[in-house]
């Protein structure tokens, strides 16, 4: 029966729109009716009294993803759909926990065996660089049924699929035939949907036995590290696995052009470099030292966007209390100095997403996890083999402590020591589920350590622009005195921070927290 839209998509030809999905998937037997959904008080009490009439559509789904399935390790779907009243190209992203965003292009004349350059773009971190083929062709005939509220607009779809599923790669398995119901908000609320699922339920529905079409299609083997429960080398493969996927989502991000993904990717790669570095010992060196030396290019990449923004509203902040016949013209000058440095810096990042020493090194993290690159001490129990490490770390920081607060103008120091007091707090912060709360109190005030001495690098880093504005050709007497003025202002904060730094060294190293990890 041809039907109305299922959804109401706004979809320009060659753009990527955008759609959250908020459903839940059930199984029910295929001999089993589908429950009755009117007149149901659980419906009626959220207001859900009528259903529309039922609409009929035969789907054919034909999913893309890497021979070695990248895309459905990380949770990722990419489908080209026809029949229905939303056929085309559909990326389904990782559940959030406030549902699945879908990515989605209309049919183009991109043909049947090529994924369409934008969404190729945005999934090629996912895909490690690996080329896209069709992996499966799911055959599906959905019934679908709305759930209406009193004026009779559209709150909750529920529908009925029959799936036919064909693998498409080598050894991909057999045919899979089976019966699953979505229930999604199309216009309703998340009580709504409850109520639903509830109802579903009491017909005999059950939860789905996976995610995903694909996934019950393609199933995926368990992995198997091969290391007790309780090992150093569980414990810490469990954190660098949480790392590399909070990594892929980074990845993403970055190829959306969203610029609030650069603090959270910094972070990251820094995470997965202190790891490997505090807890080498644990690790295959060459397998170790190819993923870091990688993962800190993109580090840099992104530490050059990072610090404009950073100059940029720190001292943005600043000039609005210098008066405004003067600010004005410093304002201009900064701005198109710290334009011209994000321009520059944000093509770097671009450049480096797409090159293949970045694209072989999410291989190479992939090899690390997948099948671990781990010394036998890495078998040992956690307990014993990473506290260690931890205070191998901790006496390299405490030598560059001393010697950057007996001489904290020799800016250099400060600046390791900030840099191995992030290391050690990220490779800390790996640990907590094995080393438990001393691990959460150290990390704690190596997080404090941390800031001050990054507002210290920030205060550095401004006042070493300011220098180099005062002293531009394009810069005249005026902006040259309010830089002067904000130097002066930024030499008294680095100062100030280097003061912090002080009390907050005393602090964690009066506690003796590391000692306490041991015990």
């Amino acid at each position: 029966m041809a039907g109305q839209p299922r959804k109401s998509r706004s979809r320009v030809e060659g753009t990527p729109q955008r759609h959250l999905e908020v459903e839940t998937k059930l199984d029910l037997p295929a001999d089993v009716p589908l429950p009755r959904l009117t007149n149901r008080k659980q419906l009626l009490a959220v207001g859900l009294p009528a259903v529309g009439p039922d609409f009929s559509y035969e789907l054919d789904a034909t999913y893309f993803d890497t021979a070695e399935l990248d895309l459905l390790r990380s949770r990722l779907t990419l489908r080209r759909r026809t029949g229905g009243e939303d056929a085309g190209w559909h990326l389904k992203l990782p559940d959030t926990g406030r549902g699945r965003t879908e990515v989605t292009l209309p049919l183009g004349d991109e043909g049947h065996q090529r994924v369409p350059e934008p969404l190729a773009d945005l999934v090629r971190g996912a895909a490690r660089g690996r080329a896209l083929v069709p992996v499966a062709r799911l055959q599906n005939h959905r019934v679908v049924r709305h759930l209406l509220d009193d004026s009779g607009e559209r709150r909750i779809e529920v529908a009925d699929d029959t799936v036919t599923a064909t693998p498409l790669q080598p050894g991909g398995g057999a045919v899979q035939t089976w019966r699953e119901l979505e229930a999604e908000v199309v216009g309703g609320d998340a009580d709504q949907l409850a109520a639903t699922v509830a109802v579903l339920r009491s017909g005999g529905a059950t939860p789905a036995a996976g995610p995903s079409k694909l996934g019950r299609a393609l199933p995926l083997p368990p992995r198997e590290s091969g290391l007790p429960r309780k090992s150093a080398g569980a414990t810490l493969l469990f954190a660098l696995d949480r790392q590399r996927d909070a990594l892929l989502t980074v990845d993403r991000r970055l190829r959306e052009s969203d610029r609030t993904a650069v603090v959270d990717g910094r972070r990251i790669q820094r995470r997965i470099r202190s790891v490997l570095k505090v807890f080498g010992p644990m690790f295959d060196p060459e397998v170790a030292d190819a993923v870091r030396g990688g993962l800190r290019e993109l580090g840099e990449s992104l530490a050059r966007c990072r610090e404009v923004d950073v100059l940029r509203a720190r001292l943005h902040s600043q000039l609005i209390e210098e008066p405004d016949e003067y600010a004005r013209q410093a304002k201009l000058r900064l701005d198109a100095e710290l334009d011209d440095r994000a321009s520059r810096a944000w093509s770097r990042i671009v450049g480096f997403l797409d090159g293949e020493g970045y694209l072989a090194t999410l291989r190479a993290l992939d090899g690390l996890l997948d099948e671990p690159a781990v010394t036998r001490r890495a078998h040992r129990a956690a307990v014993t083999e990473l506290p260690p490490l931890l205070d191998r770390s901790w006496e390299k920081l405490r030598s560059l402590a001393d010697t950057a607060l007996a001489d904290p103008d020799h800016t250099p120091t400060v600046h390791e020591t900030r840099k191995a007091t992030k290391t050690l707090r990220y490779a800390t912060e790996a640990t907590v589920s094995a080393l438990g709360d001393n691990a959460v109190v150290l990390a704690a005030g190596l997080e404090d350590i941390q800031e001050v001495l990054g507002e210290h690098r920030d205060s550095i880093l401004a006042a070493e622009l300011l220098v180099e504005l005062a002293r531009g050709q394009n810069t005249d007497g005026v902006a040259g005195f309010i830089f002067g003025r904000l130097h002066a202002v930024e030499q008294a904060l680095a100062h100030g921070a280097i003061d912090d730094f002080a009390d907050a060294w005393d602090s964690v190293e009066d506690g003796d927290l590391v000692a306490a990890l041991a015990r």
